[in-house]
Formats: structure tokens, sequence, C-alpha cells
């Protein structure tokens, strides 16, 4: 017996230990892993039909299948980002052409922030300060930071590649192999099948509710300020309206990081009924998007407090960058449920000792 427990207890630490490296070495594929496992559960439903269809092995059900996702996600996006960089381009050529006219880049900022800045100096008294000292200064460090910036986005563009590349590989091998990894898993937890089935439906619910309501949400709002900013003629409206729909990611601010400064700044520069009209829209029918679109579509699959739904993505967000608004809500529905499951074998451990002595 204590040959036995000695060998479980040296097997236990040997795993340990190896899991312990095996963490270290798979850690950078962490995300692109994460990201194929939330994609494989939402898309769940569509290889189930695609199985239905094909009537073929799991290879070629499983390969047309990810080719499916490949192309439902990668031509929009290649579209989109096209017509934005032809935009970005037009803006660049745009200030650049501007700022030769004005004699140079800190004189073009000086112009555009002429009318602002005597708009505010009604209040304040800009004299005291050096404003075309701040301004060189601050445009010089942009211009660094522009630098800086552009060199980034090539490395994140060719690591996005890599990571895409990763994600759909692991998309292709879940999408073959996943019920069985699942059953696996389940059977190695000292649970009920019930109690299994239970966690991995709080899992697959909160996923698709969190992917749903993401997207539904970033896609109508990126729309409607589109629309908007249309409306008031401002020049790239697509690209501020991409940077919109990628901003309502963000939890409390959401899209009003990108259509509050535009909407101040009609105002500052004189536009006054474009910007009150970029104000009302936002408020009224950007704001609301959120709070009555969400819901809707994210229905009764996430059966969590607000606010404990609120903390748990914040701190996602800063623990795992993007992928923590998957994550996070998904570890409280997980504690959520495994909290139920625990209350449950409580109850039933009290219940069965009253019976005994009966």
């Amino acid at each position: 017996m204590n040959t036995k427990r000695a060998t479980i207890v040296f097997l236990l630490a040997l795993t340990l230990i190896v899991l312990a490296f095996a963490f270290v070495i798979t850690y950078p594929f962490l995300k692109p892993f994460a990201f194929a496992i939330i994609l494989a559960v939402v898309f769940h439903p569509v290889h189930e039909r695609v199985v239905r269809w094909t009537k073929r092995g799991p290879n070629v059900s499983s390969l047309l299948s990810t080719l499916l996702l490949i192309f439902l996600f990668g031509v929009p996006t290649f579209i989109i980002f096209m017509l934005a960089a032809n935009e970005a381009l037009a803006a660049a050529h745009y200030l650049g052409r501007r700022s030769a006219e004005e004699g140079g880049f800190a004189l073009f900022i000086m112009t555009l922030a002429d009318r602002p800045l005597r708009f505010v100096g009604r209040w304040v008294d800009l004299s005291k300060y050096d404003v075309n000292a701040i301004v060189a200064s601050n445009v010089q460090k942009l211009s660094m930071w522009m630098f800086g910036f552009g060199a980034a986005f090539l490395s994140n563009v060719a690591r996005f590649i890599t990571d895409s590349l990763i994600t759909f590989v692991v998309v292709f091998f879940l999408f073959r192999e996943g019920k069985s990894w699942a059953y696996r898993l389940g059977a190695l937890m000292p649970l009920s099948p019930q109690q299994v089935s239970r966690l991995y439906r709080n899992v697959s619910d909160t996923i698709v509710a969190n992917v749903y309501g993401i997207l539904s949400v970033g896609a109508a709002q990126g729309i409607l300020i589109g629309i908007a900013l249309r409306i008031v003629g401002m020049p790239s409206a697509l690209l501020l309206a991409l940077a919109a729909a990628f901003a309502s990611i963000i939890p409390v601010v959401g899209a009003a990081l990108v259509w509050v400064p535009i909407a101040i700044y009609l105002l500052l520069t004189g536009s006054v009924w474009k910007g009150v009209f970029l104000l009302i829209w936002g408020i009224v029918m950007v704001s609301s998007v959120d709070n009555v679109l969400r819901p809707w579509v994210v229905g009764g699959r996430v059966e969590l407090h607000p606010l404990v739904l609120l903390f748990f993505i914040f701190g996602g967000v800063e623990a795992f960058g993007f992928l923590g608004l998957f994550l996070g809500p998904v570890v409280a529905s997980v504690l959520a449920a495994l909290f139920d499951i625990l209350r449950e074998e409580l109850k039933e451990a009290k219940t069965l000792p009253a019976a005994n002595d009966t």
C-alpha cells in the first residue's frame, strides 16, 4: 500500500514538473490556441451542418469547415482593410499637401489649432503660455511616435499572420477531434456526466454570447458612426468608422473614444451644427445600441450579475489583453457553475447522514 501511494505521489509530482515545462514551451502559442477554441465553439453548429452535408470522413469535413471559416473571416477583413488603407493613404496625402502649403507640419498644426485656441482664449489667458513652442515640441514627439508606431505595426502584422495560421491549424484539429478531447478531459474529472456537461455548456454559452455581442455591437456602432460622419462631411469616414467599431470593444468608453473627440473638434472649429448633430447622434443612437442590441443578441445565455461580469471583463483585459474579453466572462461563468455544483454536493452530503440515521 505504501509502495502504491509512493508511486502515485511520484507520478503526480513528475506530472506537475512536466506540465510546468510544457507551459513554458507552449506559452507563446496560448493566445492563438485560445482563439482557436473560441472559433471552434462558435462555429461548431456550422461544422455539424458541413459534416451532414459532405457525408465524408472527419478530415474532409474539418478541412471544408476550416476553409469556410477562413473565407468568412479573411475575405471581408481583407476588403475592409484595403478600403481603410486607401483612405489612410488619401488622408496622409492630404496632410502632406496641406503641411507643404502651410510651410511645414508644425505650421499646419498651428493653422488647424488657431480657431480652437481663439475659442478657448475667450475664457483662458493663453498669453502666459508659449503655444508655438508647445505645439512644436509635441509635433516632434508625435513624429517620433508615428515612426515607432509604423515599425511596431509592421512587426504586429507579421505576428498576426503567424498567429492566424496557427489558429486555423488548431481549429482544423478541434473540428476533427474536439469531441473526443472534450470527452477524455471530462473523464479525468471526478464529476458526474451531468456536471461535466453543465460546465461545458456554461463555457460554450458564455463564449458564443460574448462573440455575438461584441460583433453585433461593433458592427452596428461602426455603421452608425460611419453614416453620421458621412452626413457631416468628415473625411476618412470609413477609417474612423472602423476605428469606432474596434473601440466599441473597450468597456465603458467604447465607440465614444472616437466620436466624442470628433464632435468636440467640430464645435471648436466653428461647425457648430455638425458637432451638435454628432453629439446627439452619438448619445441617442450609438450609445443606446449597446443597451438594446447586446441583451437581445446575448439573451439568457449568460446568467451573471452585470457588476460581476464587468469586473471580470476589466480584469481579463488587464491580464490577457483582447483575449481577456472572452476569458474573463468564461472564468466567471465557470466559477458560478462550480459554486452551484459544490452547493448541490454539500446539500446532498448533509441529506445522506440524515437518511442513514433514520
